[in-house]
């Protein structure tokens, strides 16, 4: 699992030093731009499955369902914790699920972190945005 972060991690660079080359040709705008790492661990109960994706709101990105992902992170200013249930109904059954995103939303820096109890109601507090 940590060859998968650390691959993450490198392509996570590399697509800052792609985009401070392209942004160094371009007149800055008054919006920064979008880059996130977003990952998802599952617990034991779901094979410790581990997934991550890069999403930049532009198209090319990796994330499946980019353009619901990135209204989802507008809606709340990219706050986790700001992003309320969509009112489906979710078993009791606890089987922890990891969420983090870290990167940069419009110019800002965003690292956060946040633990559900179940991945039923981590897609009903985040939506698109960790369904990949």
């Amino acid at each position: 699992m940590s060859g998968r972060i650390l691959a993450f991690v490198a392509l996570f660079a590399s697509l800052f030093a792609f985009a401070g080359t392209a942004q160094a040709a371009q007149p800055t705008s008054s919006r920064g731009g979008t880059a996130l790492v977003l990952s998802v661990q599952y617990s034991d109960v779901e094979d410790n499955a581990f997934k991550a994706t890069v999403l930049t709101c532009e198209r090319g990105d990796s994330h499946p369902r980019r353009a619901l992902a990135c209204a989802t992170l507008a809606s709340t200013g990219a706050d986790l914790q700001a992003m309320q249930s969509d009112g489906r109904a979710c078993t009791f059954i606890y089987a922890p699920v990891e969420v983090s995103m870290f990167g940069f939303w419009r110019g800002e820096p965003v690292n956060e972190v946040h633990t559900y109890p179940n991945s039923c109601v981590m897609l009903a507090h985040t939506g698109a945005l960790f369904d990949f």
